[in-house]
This record gives C-alpha cells, structure tokens and sequence, in this order.
C-alpha cells in the first residue's frame, strides 16, 4: 500500500512541477495580477462571488447553452438505458492489472489527495514565484468546492442505488442519507473534471491539457470498474466538474490590457478603418 501511494504522490509531484516548469505557460502566467492569486482575506468574497454566479447561470442561458444542455440531457439519457450492459462489460474486463490501477489512479478523485495537489501547487507558486500557479491552485480550489457542493445536493436528492448494492440500475430512493444509495451523480469524476479543467483552462500546453483530462477520464472509468457507479454517474459528474470549472475560469479571466488593434471595414457603400485601444 505504501508503494502505490508514493506512485500517486509522485505523479501529482511530477504534474505540479511540469505546470511549473512548462515554457509554454510562461507569456500566460506572466498575464496574471498578483492580487487574484493569494490565498488572503479577499478569497471568500471572490468565491462567493463565483459560487453565486455559478449557481444563477441556468437563469441566464441563451440558445446555445440549452442546446449544449439538451445534447448532454439526451446522451446522459442514452447511457442511463445502456448502464447495466456498459457496467456488466466493464466488469468483464477486470484483471489484476486493472485493479492495481485502480489502487493508484482512483486517488486522484478523492478530496484529499486533490486537496494536496492543489496545495502542492500553490506552494509550487510561492516557492517559484509564480502568480499564474497559484492562481490555477485557488480557481481549482473554487471549482471543487462548487463541484462538490452540487454534487452532494443532486445525491441527495436522487438517492440513486450504487452497483455494489446489487439493486437494479433504475432503483431511487429520494432524499436518502444512506451511502449506498449516493451514486448520481459520480463525485469524485466531477471533482477529477473540475481540477483538470481548471488547469486545462489556465495553462497553454497541449501536453498539460492531455494529462489532466486523461487523468481525470481515468479516475472515472475506474468508478465503474470499482462497482462504485454507473456509466451514467460519471459521465454526468465529468459533465459538471467541467462546465462548473470552465464557468469559474472564464469569470476570473483576465482581459489583456495595453493592446492596440487597427481594422478595415470595405463593403459596396463605404470603406473604412477602425482603431482601438484597450486597457
């Protein structure tokens, strides 16, 4: 046991330092005030701030949006029909190699140890002086705690049978407190999506992108492998640690400032050119 978790320690020792490191995210972090990126007492508000916004955006949808929405609603649905055939073909393809995979990647949906990764890069960040690390280890901090809040409302809520129990795929029990009846939607595959996408979002870096996804895709799989949930929890739980973090990243994105753009406009009628300003 101990040596898989120093595998897992020293995977997330090895992610924290790539983001470090990584070249390609030198021009971004460089884009970053300082004043966003510390854990000080202006942090809650901020949270509070995106959590709110988060929690309000349904409100504020526009076509596109419940389109998206109306995709993810009619593949969650697909897969909710398909789960006891997708779930019985994973099991049918567990090995002990699968499973000693499983020993070490499933940690990386767990609260602690994505705790210690996010604080692993924010120490990264003091101890580099980098402000765009820590600030990828505070939004994902933001993202996780929004994530988990939702997640924990919907579990509740739908009181769905996990697989290990033995009860039918189409078993809910509203409102249920029992443990064994917590599997939609999938927490620790929302919170995987919504640290990877966090970093996915504030770093530039094909390489970084393929890890954290991969990572998280992982983590969910091996959920149903482990008889932990069905195909459809983690796919709905991938979905929100996604868009929750995307939302949260794009409220805290910094607009460039001291940039200068010159355009054309030609059509039949008139012909001009624009210049603008931003800061």
């Amino acid at each position: 046991m101990r040596d898989k978790k120093k595998k897992a320690f020293l995977f997330a020792g090895i992610l924290c330092l790539a983001l470090v490191l990584n070249p390609f995210q030198a021009a971004l972090y460089a884009q970053e005030t300082p004043d966003s990126s510390r854990l000080n007492r202006d942090f809650p508000k901020r949270f509070g701030s995106d959590f709110k916004n988060v929690i309000s955006s349904p409100g504020h949808w526009h076509r596109k949006d419940i389109l998206a929405f109306s995709v993810l609603l009619g593949t969650g649905g697909v897969l909710y029909a398909l789960d006891k055939d997708l779930y019985d073909g994973v099991q049918e393809l567990k090995s002990s190699s699968t499973k000693d995979a499983s020993n070490v990647i499933t940690k990386f949906g767990k609260g602690g140890y994505l705790t210690g990764l996010m604080a692993a890069l924010y120490l990264s960040g003091e101890v580099f002086d980098s402000a765009g690390v820590r600030k990828t280890a505070l939004l994902s901090l933001e993202s996780f705690l929004t994530t988990s809040a939702v997640v924990l409302s919907m579990k509740v809520v739908f009181g769905r049978a996990r697989p290990s129990t033995g009860k039918p795929s189409n078993y809910f029990r509203p409102f249920s407190l029992n443990t064994g009846e917590t599997s939609f939607p999938s927490g620790d595959a929302a919170g995987a999506f919504a640290v990877a996408t966090t970093i996915a979002e504030q770093t530039d870096g094909f390489v970084i992108d393929a890890l954290a996804y991969g990572l998280a895709g992982l983590v969910s799989i091996f959920r149903v492998h482990d008889e932990k949930h069905w195909p459809s929890d983690v796919f709905v739980g991938s979905a929100l640690g996604y868009f929750i973090a995307k939302k949260i990243s794009a409220l805290n994105r910094e607009k460039p400032s001291g940039q200068f753009h010159v355009g054309m406009h030609l059509s039949s009628r008139s012909r001009g050119v624009t210049l603008s300003f931003s800061f």
